[in-house]
């Protein structure tokens, strides 16, 4: 089967009556969503997954919660071809398997699932996270919403989202939960609140009545939660167009364009290549260097993922211990730099803008690169 066609047999899981989804008591059934798992691919090949999970149980340098969860679990692994299988995550105390179709689509790995929430959490999520060779693509608030721009999904609206607000020079917190709201209350919540989206619901017609109902998130999920039947098809192409948007918006974030590569010269050295992601916060306090640098110190790197030393004065060197990548956490103002190294990827920049707005939601992100040459 195709990839359009597998997502078309997935959405049949979906698929309702206009009479059964006009009596739902609730947007999202507990077994029923669809859910896709949009991942970066990084050497993950269709086939082996028998070699990654013995990989886990066997390296020294895999962190111990992963090692507990492949000794948890078991798993099995049918290819259906050269770029699709069907995965498996067996539980043995309930004797259940939890199962997702995962397809190789050029960079990326999509999953596939209709497994409950409260089960592919601890399964399938959890298999994901812990796989070294993938990772969920992510995107902040300030891309999400633009997602489920009409531009991107036809004929669709905002019918509800999931907005978050946490500064620690604040100290407030917010999070507010809408189902039936639009676009102009998510700008509300925004303008009032300064609380930005981490989960956007929309409503998609087909002449003229809603006929597809679904949902993205900040951490590379996307959900359908019903498809009226005779739309099945209209389901497909949206699947379709929100996932390469999403894609398009990761990579834009978090490719490393023009990764810097140190050359020798005889007045000393140059670097070639310059890309940097900043965070920016015009309304933070412009409190001093030292003390945003301590507060990234303690808040931010202070897990068993980094390690890091003083580079200079403002400037931090972090090396990645998950992803054996190193970067350069620069701090001017208010503001932060990310400055890739030449071994980091998108994987590690992911994670450490991630782990920074979890700490503080309020900054906004923008990618910069320059391949020229500076001595």
């Amino acid at each position: 089967m195709s990839k359009r066609e597998i997502l078309r047999e997935f959405i049949e899981h979906v698929a309702t009556s206009k009479e059964d989804n006009e009596d739902k008591e609730h947007r999202s059934g507990s077994s029923t969503d669809l859910n896709l798992y949009l991942l970066d691919n990084q050497g993950m090949e269709v086939g082996s997954l028998d070699d990654y999970i013995n990989h886990i149980t066997q390296s020294k340098r895999v962190r111990g919660h992963a090692k507990k969860f492949v000794e948890k679990y078991t798993f099995s692994e049918e290819t259906l071809g050269d770029d699709t299988a069907i995965v498996g995550v067996t539980v043995p105390k309930k004797s259940r398997t939890d199962e997702s179709v995962w397809i190789a689509h050029g960079e990326y790995i999509w999953v596939l699932t209709t497994v409950r929430q409260k089960w592919r959490k601890k399964t399938i999520e959890k298999l994901i996270k812990y796989l070294p060779q993938v990772e969920r693509l992510y995107l902040s608030s300030d891309y999400l919403d633009a997602v489920t721009d009409d531009n991107v999904i036809q004929d669709s609206y905002v019918s509800g989202f999931t907005a978050k607000y946490h500064a620690p020079y604040a100290e407030r917190k917010a999070t507010l939960r809408f189902h039936g709201g639009r676009k102009e209350d998510l700008e509300k919540a925004e303008e009032v609140f300064d609380a930005k989206p981490t989960r956007i619901e929309f409503d998609q017609t087909n002449s003229p009545t809603a006929a597809i109902q679904g949902s993205s998130t900040n951490e590379g999920r996307l959900s359908l939660q019903s498809v009226v039947r005779g739309s099945q098809d209209k389901a497909v192409e949206t699947l379709l167009s929100v996932s390469e948007e999403y894609q398009d918006l990761d990579k834009a974030s978090f490719e490393v364009e023009h990764a810097p590569t140190h050359r020798s010269t005889d007045t000393g050295f140059s670097v070639d290549g310059f890309t940097a992601i900043e965070l920016t916060n015009p309304d933070r306090d412009a409190e001093s260097n030292e003390s945003l640098i301590e507060e990234l110190k303690d808040n931010v790197l202070n897990g068993n993922q980094y390690r890091f030393g003083e580079r200079e004065r403002d400037t931090l060197r972090v090396y990645d211990t998950h992803h054996d990548e190193i970067f350069d956490l620069a701090v001017e103002g208010p503001n932060i730099i990310v400055y890739p190294r030449e071994t980091a990827t998108s994987m590690s920049l992911r994670d450490i803008v991630q782990e920074i707005f979890e700490y503080d939601s309020t900054y906004s992100q923008n990618k910069v690169g320059n391949p020229v040459a500076s001595s």
